[in-house]
């Protein structure tokens, strides 16, 4: 294959059916054939030629290049790719040129793979490495972005590709990088502001009439200034009725209102004011007014201005082309839900709206939600808004200045089809007393869904809650002074802890206000049983709580007490549940509060519940709240609260509410560790020799009381001699010596969640394993955490031993925490917590995780299920897939360092030696990298593929999993000696086996290696043996490819009727060609079979007849349908032998044809020899007997050129059937 010598015209049409949506797009849009552009270097000014390969050796870039006659060069990027294209000659054909000649030459880096049109950019990012980005946009844009675009086209091999990975993908030619030694260097912008197409601008796509919300372009402003307006337009064969509202939006938010697209030219501007100081990226998305089937819109930005009139570069930016289908999308309809109350000022997540989705058609996932405040609240004052869902889902959002909540739910929440989903928006509320909110839906846009069965935004209705009369009106409560309960929620701490919080709560004042008494009482549940006991003690007050305060959480600091619990000595019977009297202490700080603030408060204080000393004690169990009594009970004294610089005090109606704000209950409980038996890992199969093996995990619970640190653990060993068997501790009981030390190299103790290390060997400060009855390791000196009311699971990784196991069955080992004492932890005040319970992992003679050790795995060798299927292959092909097998491996990974494929059947063996030049084998890796190697077909037809033990590249077959190999192969040519020739025409094919043997030595053939044991697997072991192909190939110098082309509706009999329209395209390289000749009688023929309920002939004579055209409307051929004996369709047949015209189709190209019916009326219009006339009519391209299709493939120049005849199975775009026609 020449990489580099390609017709500009065939490369130009290639790649726009590729980089195309929609070809049309390319005359209405009037895009030149090829822009005029000023030639640069071309080869010959150099005394070069195309497909010279040349270096600057001795500069500072010696690298290899080739060159192509429109003055572009390649880079190989390494010496492993320059080897894949031994057709240049190797470095020694390499010309030496002075790098003012390699200069000459603009370095290409856009490639498209032999066979594949789509077209890749070149990102170098280092030396000798390279990532492929596929440029998915437009044949017009392409153009538009770069004249030259199809001219820098290089084509490579399929083998060179397979040594990339491919990355993101481009969405313009802008992208692509220029190539610079080392490392790309990214296009730089031009100008105070560019514009250039956005990494996620979306890919040209087909619509539904009524999407909500489709992202036409995403853009992306880079440099500094701030954008005045956008000015956009509608481009493509759709029209302006096809769009309703038209908005831009920046990720999640719309930064405008909807507007609509011009009816005289398809134009609209925005009002933006947007700045941007480095990058942005605003998308244009439209909402779609039941448009018209099949028009074709796509959207570009035609203009942008900024402040001060600078320039933007970059411009005009043209998104892909979206195609309207004949489906409609599903629809969301949107209810307002629940009931809602009015907010206090100052409260914390309170529900601001409350609504419903509900699907019909189709199920959808909601991606962004956006709702209008038509209130007097200032967005200021309305923060940390969160979107919850009833099934207890939540997404933080944000309140723009402009008066929305906008949320961006990232992946989504689905709703299946006929389902709903109930929404809640709550919010932290400031501002003042009478302000409202009133969020609802301000158009449908803003409900974002996007269907499951077409892919697209779903449609909108959304009535119930697109206007503020729709939505609930909210009016914030409060008075002269508002309080809020904030939390926290009822929790355990332990019994001995500091700073604990019992109470949070907000202040907000609306005049300046001075308060000098505050009342905080104290309640008790004796033992937590549920009901509050009296707890007053006027002498001693609460003997175990200390350093009881009050602390402004904004400024951190201390505003009320400290006192300890020993002065809350009057009591309270207002203040605790259940009526019962609380012990209440008036602290008597001053606290100021400014009008229009909220403050946000926390009670803390200190707990020792040892239930000693003098009045109420604390114990273990006991439950306990802090109350901030009612300062409302103290109004109107001003030497408790008054208005800040007067002598008025505070009114009781003007506090809100005017009633105490509780906290919640606080548990108090001992510390302590729970042990359990994780899920995973489960039972489980490895083979010696195996590195980080997790054996069992074992779960910590810390209770809520308080976190705890692990500072010791110790393991105990368990082993039999039969995974079934009887367990015992260290050493197995049945005298075969199996013991846990002899299997375990390595063992070390890892937390599941993080794959931290909780303990190494470096912790290990005693190993008895193989002490039988013992068979203990401990661990000490650790340092592992577990927060309070939270779990965490231990795993014991193990290395095993290359020490040899017993027996057929392997041998079994567990692991477990023998005894509560075997685990040491600390809690929050260094108190010593052993473990609450032992033996999680069943008991030790029968553990219920067991690990068995066998000495080495097994594989079997298969065909895989999706193998290439029967089919045809021409000369000269590459990359032409064969077969495909399945390699599985059982209880160990295996590396695969030895495989051979061959021809086995003697008649296939001389077809593949005689056409296939190059053999490539495409696998995984260990590390899951895709990669291709390939050995040229040896004389025996056989080829074999070998790694190095050790190279990271060798194919693995995972444990208990498999690995697929594709075989594809590249063909050889005429020069090389393909057939089958004119002068040699038999039928020829073969497939491709994996065979156990090469030259005779298993040992040689197949060699697979235990990836932990490294017990070797070759020819000759269990399972291993030959694996033919599943389905041969048959070889072509050229043959015909069929594609069924659709004709339009209304399929009729009238007149003379197109009733089968196709295409052929000659499968072969460019110096072959495909001929139905009419040189020689039955030299080239089509054979449709008719399904018609009419005869094929009305009366004796007259026949229904045919004629065949090219797309030029050239007559082809005429012909009439014939029968078999029984005289009826659907056994009628039609069958073009090319008498008329000489058909050639050169390699590569295709050529059009349909079939036409003369004369309908003769049969179609008459009754027939069945007493009715027919009335359906349809023409069909079978494949299911051989020699309907016949073809000239290597045509001898004369008369006597020999037919191909097709092989049943072998042309896999059939069979083909045309529409039915009625009468």
């Amino acid at each position: 294959m020449n990489i580099v010598s390609i017709d500009i015209r065939d490369r130009f049409l290639k790649a726009v059916t590729v980089l195309t949506a929609v070809a049309t797009i390319l005359t209405l849009s009037g895009v030149a054939y090829l822009a005029p552009v000023a030639w640069g270097a071309t080869p010959a000014d150099y005394g070069l030629m195309e497909g010279d390969t040349v270096s600057a050796a001795g500069s500072d870039d010696p690298d290899v290049y080739i060159v192509n006659e429109n003055g572009y060069k390649r880079l190989f990027l390494n010496p492993e790719i320059f080897n894949l294209y031994g057709h240049l000659g190797g470095f020694a054909s390499v010309k030496n040129v002075s790098p003012a000649t390699r200069d000459a030459f603009v370095t290409s880096g856009l490639f498209r793979v032999d066979g594949d049109e789509k077209v890749y950019g070149l990102e170098t990012t280092g030396e000798d490495v390279a990532v492929l980005h596929w440029v998915n946009t437009s044949g017009a844009q392409a153009v538009a972005d770069d004249a030259n675009f199809f001219k820098k086209v290089f084509v490579i091999n399929a083998a060179e590709f397979a040594l990339y990975s491919v990355s993101s993908e481009y969405t313009s030619v802008n992208q692509v990088p220029a190539y610079a030694r080392g490392g790309s260097v990214a296009p730089a912008p031009s100008g105070p502001l560019s514009a250039s197409l956005a990494p996620g601008n979306p890919a040209g796509t087909t619509i539904t009439r009524n999407a909500i919300g489709v992202e036409y372009l995403r853009f992306r402003l880079s440099g500094t200034g701030t954008v005045n307006t956008l000015t956009i337009k509608r481009s493509g064969p759709g029209l302006t009725a096809d769009f309703g509202n038209v908005y831009v939006y920046e990720g999640a938010t719309r930064l405008t209102s909807g507007k609509s697209f011009s009816s005289a030219d398809g134009s609209l501007t925005f009002l933006l004011n947007k700045a941007v100081d480095g990058s942005k990226d605003l998308s244009i998305t439209g909402d779609m007014a039941t448009a018209t089937v099949g028009d074709v819109n796509y959207v570009q930005l035609t203009g942008v201005t900024l402040s001060g009139g600078a320039s933007v570069s970059g411009l005009p930016l043209s998104g892909n082309n979206f195609t309207v289908s004949g489906a409609s999308s599903g629809t969301v309809t949107v209810a307002k839900s629940g009931s809602l109350s009015d907010p206090t000022v100052g409260q914390k997540q309170a529900q601001l709206s409350e609504f419903k989705y509900t699907t019909a058609t189709e199920g959808g996932t909601v991606k962004r939600i956006t709702m209008i405040n038509g209130g007097t609240l200032k967005a200021a004052d309305l923060t940390n808004v969160k979107l919850q869902t009833l099934t207890g889902q939540e997404w933080a959002g944000t309140s723009t200045s402009n008066g929305y909540v906008v949320f961006d739910l990232g992946t989504g929440h689905f709703i299946a089809k006929g389902g709903n989903a109930v929404f809640k928006v709550l919010g932290d509320v400031g501002g003042k007393k009478d302000e409202t909110v009133i969020l609802y839906f301000e158009y449908d846009t803003d409900s974002n869904v996007t269907g499951d069965q077409y892919g697209q935004p779903m449609a909108i209705t959304d009535t119930a809650l697109d206007e503020s009369s729709d939505a609930t009106t909210l009016t914030l409560q409060g008075g002269a002074l508002t309080l809020t309960f904030v939390g926290p929620t009822a929790t355990t701490v332990g019994t001995t802890v500091t700073d604990v919080t019992l109470l949070r709560y907000t202040v907000t004042a609306a005049s300046n206000i001075e308060a000098k008494r505050h009342e905080f009482v104290l309640c008790k549940d004796d033992t937590g049983n549920g009901t509050y006991d009296a707890a007053a003690d006027t002498t001693n007050g609460w003997a175990d709580v200390t350093d009881f305060k009050v602390w402004d959480e904004d400024l951190n600091a201390v505003v009320i007490g400290p006192q300890d619990g020993t002065s809350f000595t009057t009591s309270n019977t207002g203040a605790c549940p259940d009526a019962v009297t609380g012990a209440e202490k008036a602290f008597t700080d001053t606290v100021d509060w400014s009008a229009g603030k909220t403050y946000n408060y926390k009670v803390t204080a200190d707990v020792t519940a040892d239930d000693t000393g003098s009045g109420i004690a604390l114990a273990s169990g006991d439950i306990f709240r802090a109350v901030l009594d009612d300062y409302s009970d103290d109004a109107g004294d001003v030497t408790k609260m008054k208005y800040a610089g007067t002598n008025t005090s505070v009114a009781a109606a003007d506090i809100v509410p005017r009633a105490d704000i509780s906290g919640s209950n606080i548990t108090l409980g001992s510390a302590s560790l729970t042990l359990s038996l994780a899920g995973n890992p489960a039972d489980q199969t490895k083979i010696k020799g195996t590195k980080n093996v997790n054996v069992v995990g074992v779960t910590f619970a810390a209770s809520q009381a308080s976190a705890l640190k692990v500072t010791s653990i110790k393991i105990t060993g368990y082993a039999a001699d039969l995974p079934s068997g009887t367990f015992a501790a260290g050493v197995e009981s049945g005298g075969n010596a199996v013991t846990v030390a002899n299997a375990m190299a390595k063992v070390q103790l890892y937390e599941s969640e993080t794959g931290s290390l909780i303990a190494g060997t470096n912790k290990v400060t005693s190993n008895i394993l193989g002490t039988a009855g013992t068979g203990t390791m401990t661990f000490s000196n650790l340092d592992w955490n577990i927060p309070a009311g939270t779990s965490k699971t231990m795993l014991v990784r193990v290395d095993l031993s290359s020490n040899a196991a017993s027996g057929t069955a392997g041998d079994g080992y567990a692991f477990d925490i023998a005894a509560t004492a075997d685990v040491t932890a600390l809690d929050v005040d260094s108190n010593t917590v052993n473990a609450g319970n032992q033996k999680v992992n069943g008991t030790a003679a029968a553990p219920t995780q067991v690990l068995t050790v066998k000495e080495s795995g097994s594989m079997t060798l298969a065909v895989s299920s999706d193998s290439p299927q029967k089919g045809a292959i021409y000369w000269g092909q590459t990359n032409a897939p064969v077969s495909k097998f399945r390699l599985s491996s059982t209880d160990e990974g295996q590396y695969i360092e030895k495989l051979t494929i061959a021809a086995s059947n003697s008649t296939e063996n001389t077809n593949a030696k005689n056409n296939v030049s190059t053999v490539f084998l495409t696998y995984k890796n260990k590390a899951g990298s895709t990669l291709t190697t390939s050995q040229s077909m040896g004389n025996a037809a056989s080829v074999n593929f070998a790694w190095a033990t050790g190279n990271d590249n060798r194919p693995y077959v995972p444990q208990d999993s498999s690995l697929d190999i594709s075989v594809n192969v590249n063909m050889k040519t005429k020069a090389e000696g393909a057939t089958p020739t004119n002068a040699s025409p038999e039928s020829v094919y073969f497939g491709l086996d994996l065979v156990d043997s090469f030259n005779g030595s298993y040992a040689n053939g197949f060699r697979a290696v235990g990836d932990g044991s490294g017990s070797v697997l070759d020819g000759t072991s269990a399972n291993i043996n030959d694996v033919s192909g599943s389905n041969d190939q048959y070889v072509y110098r050229v043959y015909p490819k069929f594609e069924q082309v659709a004709l339009p509706s209304p399929y009729n009999l009238l007149g003379t009727p197109t009733v089968f329209k196709f295409s052929i395209t000659a499968m072969g390289l460019s110096d072959s060609t495909l001929r139905f000749d009419n040189e020689s009688t039955s030299s080239g023929s089509i054979k449709f079979e008719i399904v018609s309920s009419g005869e094929y002939t009305y009366g004796t004579t007259t026949s229904t007849t045919y004629t065949i055209y090219d797309e030029a409307n050239v007559t082809i051929d005429t012909s009439s349908s014939s029968g078999d004996s029984k005289g009826l369709a659907p056994n009628g047949s039609l069958s073009f032998n090319f008498s008329s015209k000489d058909v050639e189709i050169s390699g590569g190209l295709s050529k059009t044809f349909r079939v036409e019916i003369t004369n309908p009326n003769n049969n179609y219009s008459k009754t027939s020899a069945t007493g009715r006339a027919a009335d359906y009519f349809q023409l069909t391209l079978l494949d299911d007997e051989a020699g309907l299709i016949n073809w000239v493939a290597d045509y001898n120049n004369g008369l006597t050129a020999t037919d191909t005849t097709s092989v049943t199975g072998t042309l896999r775009s059939l069979p083909m059937f045309g529409p039915t026609f009625q009468r």
